[in-house]
């Protein structure tokens, strides 16, 4: 990192994407880049987040399971000293399609917890209708870094 006095610590970092609903997805297949923004939910040392079973994510994933997420958790104009104050994060690690019941529903369930929670018992229902046809996806994050920055 090109300012050290700027990087976080872990606990920082987690605190921001345990805090953290959004971030964008980073994948490549071959040369071509793609970006997505996804809610997210991190648990237990992954992020996890869900889509449908086809389409580009999808297909990029299938293709190469490398991938980057960044979650910003704030970013303030300075413009009286033509900078900005900010916060965020940088995951890298590999993206799996989740196969295991269990870990589906798990994972839908944490992110109705983490970006629904007043709504726990209709996402319970919505789990057991859904599970089947929803891909849920987990970043099982490899290394991790963060940058903060106040004045």
């Amino acid at each position: 990192m090109r300012k050290e006095k700027c990087a976080l610590q872990e606990d920082r970092i987690e605190e921001i994407l345990e805090q953290g609903e959004y971030g964008i997805l980073a994948l490549c297949a071959g040369k071509k880049p793609y970006a997505v923004p996804m809610n997210y939910v991190y648990k237990n040392k992954s992020l996890y987040f869900h889509g449908a079973k086809v389409g580009l994510r999808y297909d990029y994933i299938q293709f190469n399971d490398q991938a980057s997420f960044c979650v910003i958790d704030h970013a303030i104009d300075r413009p009286d000293l033509f900078s900005t104050d900010y916060a965020s994060v940088i995951v890298n690690g590999t993206v799996e399609l989740v196969k295991e019941e269990e870990e589906i529903k798990e994972g839908l369930f944490a992110l109705i917890e983490h970006l629904a929670p007043q709504r726990i018992e209709d996402g319970k229902a919505y789990i057991d209708r859904a599970w089947e046809n929803t891909a849920v996806f987990k970043l099982n994050i490899q290394e991790w870094s963060g940058k903060e920055r106040k004045r």
